[in-house]
């Protein structure tokens, strides 16, 4: 493993679509927007991983129900998955470089100080994103 690998982001999100209705939705809604609106829009959906549609309508419905707590609680639990699946990602690397470690040593070799380094360093950051992920869904629960 590469000191690169080791400071490599977690995993990029994509974006998400809304849950999945059991028949498809039928009703559409034209919204008109100036091209900062749009930007506006397209930015906040992004940076939460969601499509812009998904974003607006769970904007637009939470507005209507007049709560927030809801659309804030599924926004916290889709990170909180994105990041056990980044770690559950992280792990399966980390497993892998110790298995080339083990490798090494059963073939009589040393490995090189710098791989025990980077895979102690990695096994550091992997438990790190799993309690955080942990923390965040025990706080919206």
């Amino acid at each position: 493993m590469t000191a690169a690998a080791a400071d490599e982001p977690s995993a990029v999100r994509r974006p998400r679509r809304r849950y999945h209705e059991p028949q498809q939705r039928q009703r559409k809604l034209t919204v008109r927007l100036s091209l900062a609106e749009e930007d506006e829009i397209k930015t906040a959906a992004a940076e939460r991983a969601q499509t812009a549609a998904r974003f607006v309508a769970a904007a637009a419905l939470s507005a209507a129900r007049r709560n927030n707590v809801a659309s804030d609680a599924d926004d916290r639990l889709d990170r909180s998955l994105d990041e056990l699946a980044a770690a559950r990602q992280q792990t399966a690397r980390v497993g892998n470089n110790l298995n080339q470690i083990a490798r090494e040593l059963n073939s009589g070799g040393l490995p090189h100080p710098a791989d025990l380094v980077a895979a102690l360093a990695a096994v550091r950051t992997t438990v790190t994103s799993i309690d955080t992920a942990a923390a965040q869904l025990l706080k919206g629960r």
